[in-house]
C-alpha cells in the first residue's frame, strides 16, 4: 500500500511542464526590445498567374524526371546554359518546365532530344497569346484553353527568301548522261568478226568501268611491293613488269648450263631427257607422240622429223566444275570477275600462251589502218604484249579493247596496236567471266578498287556454284568464291565494302577537302557538258569534261540506294561547309552546305552540277564516309558577259547554253591566283548588239 501511494505522489511531478508553461520564462524580445520571432516568407500571392505569364512570354519545353538522373544540373548540361532563361520543378507532377529565350533556342533543344532520344523525352509547348491576367478564380464551368500545336522539325514553315548567299531559279531538272555500249546486236550480224569469235555473245553486256584512272587521281603502280618488279594498277588487273632488263641469250644460256631445255614436242621446258641420246621429252604425254620416231632415231645423232600434227598442246578452256581452284586473273565491275583453273596443267599452259605470245609478237608489224570490232591485234603496254579484241573505235586515240588472256576492258591508241597472227589468234584462251552472287553492281570508288589490285593471281579461290543459277541474258556463271589460305568469303567481302554506313549525328561532318578533285581540262577547243546554267546573272555555268559526264550519272545510282534504303536519320542540318545527301526533285545527290539562316531550310550547293537550292532539313541526310568520289563539276566564267545583263541578254544566253547540252569552248584558261577557270567563246560577242 505503501508503494501504490508513493507512485501517485511521484506521478503528477514534471518540471519541464511548469517551466514550459510559466510565462515569466517565456522570452520573445531581447534586451533592447527587438521581436526574436523571425516570421516565414509568405508565398507568392498568386503562382499561376507567374507560371501563365512565363508561359505566354517564353517557349519551353517539358521534361518528365523520368529517372532519377534527370536533374536540373543534366539539363544545364544537355541543353546549354546558354539556351536556358529559366527552369522550374513541380514536385508533385514530377516534370521541368525549361524556358528559352526564343523560338531559336527552343529549335536548337529540340535537335538536341531528337538526336539523343533515349536520354530524355519531352513534350514541346508554344508561347500562349497575350491575354489580360486578372485575379478572379477561374470557375468551374469555364471551358480549359485548347493547348496550340507543338512545334515540331518536320513542319515545313515557308522559305526565309533573305540570303546572302543566292540561290538558284527553277526547278531545271539536273541532266543525266549515259555511255552508248561498246557492243550492239548489231556488231553481231552473221559474218561479223565479232560473232566468230564471241559466239555466246559474252562482250554484247561488258561494261568499261575504269575511266577515272586516266585522270591521275587514283595510284597506278607500286614499286615497293615486290622487289625489282613494278606492279601496274589498269583497267582491273595487276600487271608486274620487271625492271632490269635480261637479255633472252643469257636467260636461255642460264637453263642450259642447268641443265634445263626445251621439250621437242611441246616446247615448254623441262630437264627430262633420254639417257641414250639426250633428247628433251617433258612427260609420258608427249613421248607417245614421238614414240616411233624416237625409236629409230635413238643413239644414231638423227634429228627427228615430226609431223605437223604432233605439237604444242593446250588443256581445254572453260570454267573449271564447282569445288576447284581457281585464280583472279581481272575484274571488269565489282560483281563480274575473270578468272582461270590454279590446276598445274592450266598454270603451265596459261604461262605458255603468254610467252609464246610475248616472244612472237616482238616481230609483229604494226597496225596501217584502223581495226574493226571484232578483230583479234596484239597490245602493247609498257613493253608487254598480249591478246585483244578490238570492242569499239571512236577514232585513233580512243580504242576499246578487251585483253582476252586477262579479261580487262581498256582504251588505247592505234600505234599501240599490232597484227596478230593467226597462229597467235588461235591459241588457247583460259579466262572466264563469272558473276559473284549476291554483289550489287556498283561505282568503282577508290575502296573498292584497292581490293580489286592486292587480290593478284597469287591468291587461290575455292569456287562454287549450281548449273541452274546461269545468267542466260549476260552469258555467265553465278558463282561464290572463297579465299582458301584464310576460308574469306570473297562475294560477302566486296559486298561489306560497296553497302555504305550511314554515320552517327553526332560524328564530326566532311569538309569539301575530304573528296578529292579532278580540274578541268584548258586549252583550245575543249569540249564541255553544262551541268547548271541558273547563275548566267552571275556571268558564269557549272560544267563538265566530255569524257567525265558519264562518270557523274554512275555515281548517282550508289547515292540514290543510300537515301532510299540505307539513311535512317529523318533531320540532319549541316554545318556550313559540310558534305551531306540531299534530295532534289525527287531524287538524291551529293550536297554541300554553304549558308544556314535558322529557318530549317539550309542553302545546299550540288556539288555534282552547280545550283544551289534552300533544301529542308527532312530532305537532308549525313554524308557515308565510303563515298570518296571526286568533285568532277566546275564553275566556268563567262567572260564577255555584261556586269548587269539584261533580261533579253539572259535568255538568249539560256537558249544558247541549255542545261545537259555539250558546247565547245573556244579557248579555256586558268587563273593560279584565283584558281578559277573562264572562257572566251565568239558567240558571246552577239550579246553587245542586244543592249
Amino acid at each position: 500500500m505503501e508503494t501504490e501511494s508513493s507512485q501517485d505522489e511521484w506521478s503528477a511531478f514534471d518540471p519541464m511542464s511548469r517551466e514550459y508553461y510559466d510565462q515569466a520564462n517565456n522570452r520573445y524580445t531581447n534586451e533592447s526590445g527587438q521581436n526574436l520571432i523571425v516570421e516565414a516568407a509568405l508565398p507568392p500571392k498568386d503562382e499561376k498567374e507567374q507560371r501563365a505569364t512565363r508561359q505566354a512570354k517564353y517557349p519551353y519545353l517539358v521534361v518528365p524526371k523520368s529517372s532519377p538522373y534527370v536533374t536540373e544540373k543534366m539539363l544545364i548540361n544537355f541543353f546549354g546554359r546558354a539556351l536556358i532563361k529559366e527552369m522550374e520543378f513541380r514536385r508533385l507532377s514530377r516534370v521541368y518546365f525549361v524556358y528559352f529565350e526564343n523560338i531559336a533556342s527552343l529549335e536548337t533543344a529540340q535537335q538536341r532530344v531528337q538526336r539523343y532520344p533515349n536520354l530524355i523525352k519531352c513534350i514541346t509547348g508554344r508561347p500562349q497569346k497575350e491575354r489580360e491576367i486578372t485575379s478572379d478564380p477561374v470557375s468551374s464551368t469555364e471551358p480549359m484553353p485548347t493547348p496550340g500545336p507543338a512545334i515540331s522539325a518536320t513542319e515545313r514553315t515557308p522559305v526565309n527568301r533573305n540570303r546572302e548567299v543566292p540561290v538558284s531559279t527553277g526547278g531545271q531538272k539536273h541532266p543525266e548522261f549515259f555511255r552508248p555500249p561498246l557492243v550492239t546486236k548489231e556488231d553481231y550480224k552473221s559474218g561479223s568478226l565479232l560473232a566468230t569469235n564471241d559466239p555466246i555473245q559474252r562482250y554484247l553486256n561488258v561494261k568499261y568501268e575504269f575511266a577515272l584512272e586516266r585522270h591521275d587521281i587514283y595510284k597506278l603502280k607500286d614499286e615497293t611491293r615486290i622487289p625489282q618488279v613494278v606492279l601496274h594498277f589498269r583497267s582491273g588487273r595487276t600487271i608486274p613488269l620487271s625492271t632490269v632488263a635480261v637479255p633472252e641469250e643469257d636467260k636461255t644460256k642460264s637453263l642450259l648450263e642447268d641443265g634445263v631445255s626445251k621439250c621437242v614436242v611441246c616446247q615448254n621446258w623441262t630437264d627430262t631427257f633420254c639417257k641414250l641420246c639426250k633428247m628433251p621429252i617433258c612427260d609420258a604425254s608427249c613421248f607417245a607422240d614421238v614414240a616411233e620416231q624416237h625409236k629409230q632415231a635413238c643413239g644414231k645423232g638423227e634429228i627427228l622429223n615430226l609431223d605437223e600434227k604432233v605439237g604444242r598442246k593446250y588443256p581445254k578452256p572453260g570454267l573449271p566444275p564447282s569445288g576447284s581452284k581457281v585464280r583472279i586473273t581481272a575484274f571488269e565491275q565489282t560483281n563480274v570477275v575473270y578468272v582461270r583453273s590454279a590446276d598445274i596443267q592450266i598454270d603451265i599452259a596459261y604461262y605458255t600462251v603468254l610467252t609464246e605470245v610475248m616472244m612472237l609478237g616482238k616481230d609483229a608489224s604494226k597496225l596501217q589502218s584502223t581495226p574493226v570490232c571484232g578483230q583479234i591485234v596484239l597490245y602493247k603496254f609498257e613493253g608487254h604484249m598480249s591478246r585483244a579484241m578490238v570492242l569499239n573505235v571512236v577514232d585513233t586515240k580512243d580504242i576499246y579493247v578487251v585483253c582476252i588472256d586477262f579479261g580487262s576492258v581498256e582504251v588505247t591508241q592505234l600505234e599501240s596496236l599490232y597484227e596478230c597472227s593467226s597462229y597467235l589468234a588461235g591459241l588457247a584462251c583460259y579466262p572466264v567471266a563469272v558473276k559473284l552472287r549476291g554483289v550489287p553492281r556498283r561505282f568503282v570508288g577508290p575502296n573498292i578498287r584497292e581490293v580489286m589490285y592486292e587480290l593478284d593471281q597469287s591468291l587461290v579461290f575455292n569456287i562454287k556454284y549450281s548449273s541452274r543459277e546461269y545468267d542466260i541474258s549476260k552469258g555467265m556463271q553465278v558463282v561464290v568464291m572463297t579465299e582458301i589460305d584464310i576460308n574469306r568469303s570473297l562475294n560477302r567481302l566486296f559486298k561489306t565494302i560497296l553497302t555504305p554506313v550511314e554515320p552517327s549525328v553526332s560524328d564530326l561532318g566532311y569538309k569539301e577537302d575530304f573528296l578529292p578533285y579532278i580540274p578541268l581540262r584548258f586549252g583550245k577547243n575543249i569540249n564541255v557538258a553544262v551541268m547548271d546554267n541558273t547563275f548566267l546573272n552571275c556571268g558564269f555555268i557549272y560544267c563538265t569534261s566530255i569524257d567525265l559526264v558519264y562518270e557523274v550519272t554512275k555515281i548517282q545510282r550508289d547515292i540514290q540506294e543510300y537515301g532510299e534504303k540505307i539513311a535512317k536519320c529523318a533531320i540532319y542540318a549541316p554545318s556550313i561547309n559540310e558534305l551531306c545527301i540531299a534530295k532534289y526533285e525527287g531524287k538524291w545527290r551529293r550536297g554541300l552546305s554553304v549558308e544556314l539562316i535558322g529557318d530549317g531550310y539550309p542553302s545546299i550547293l550540288f556539288i555534282d552540277y552547280g545550283n544551289i537550292v534552300p533544301t529542308h532539313v527532312t530532305d537532308i541526310r549525313p554524308y557515308p564516309p565510303q563515298f570518296i568520289y571526286p568533285i568532277m563539276t566546275t564553275q566556268l566564267d563567262l567572260i564577255g558577259v555584261p556586269e548587269k545583263p539584261t533580261d533579253d541578254q539572259i535568255k538568249w544566253l539560256d537558249n544558247n547554253y541549255p542545261i545537259g547540252t555539250v558546247i565547245t569552248c573556244s579557248e579555256i584558261t586558268f587563273d593560279e591566283e584565283t584558281n578559277s577557270y573562264s572562257t572566251r567563246i565568239e558567240k558571246l560577242k552577239e550579246l553587245l548588239s542586244l543592249d
